[in-house]
């Protein structure tokens, strides 16, 4: 038995180990997360967007996200493709157009919303989706 009881200590101190570093974590008083450097297939970070320094926000969807600027596929209404719209803080703006006025250097995220989303979150006429910039100001 005195193996057994050894082991019960052992894994005791190791089971109250745990408990104690899993409160300190959830408290808070841990390290702060860092801002992620890569986004996902429809979120652009401000960790990708210092590569484009100086440059226009077309520019950097251009490269890093280029389906969110291509027509939306199978929404050819009488002849015309169907294009995302932007909307910056909240606010539509318009066409993807919009992009070419705004300077990466003042974007802190970019995120696709497909066209239920956007119609979810902004109402009807978002056939091709919403590219939605959050500038830095507008945090």
């Amino acid at each position: 038995m005195p193996f057994r009881s050894g082991t019960l200590l052992v894994l005791g101190l190791v089971l109250s180990a745990c408990s104690s570093s899993a409160g300190a974590s959830l408290s808070g008083g841990g390290p702060r997360a860092e801002a992620p450097t890569r986004g996902n297939s429809s979120l652009i970070v401000r960790a990708e967007l210092d590569n484009f320094q100086g440059l226009s926000a077309w520019e950097a969807v251009d490269v890093l996200r280029r389906r969110w600027t291509s027509p939306r596929r199978g929404t050819n209404f009488g002849g015309s493709s169907v294009y995302a719209n932007v909307v910056v803080d909240g606010t539509v703006r318009g066409t993807l157009g919009e992009l070419n006025r705004l300077n990466v250097d003042n974007i802190e995220t970019m995120r696709y919303l497909n066209p239920a989303d956007a119609t979810t979150k902004y109402g009807t006429g978002f056939l091709g989706g919403v590219i939605e910039v959050s500038t830095i100001r507008g945090r």
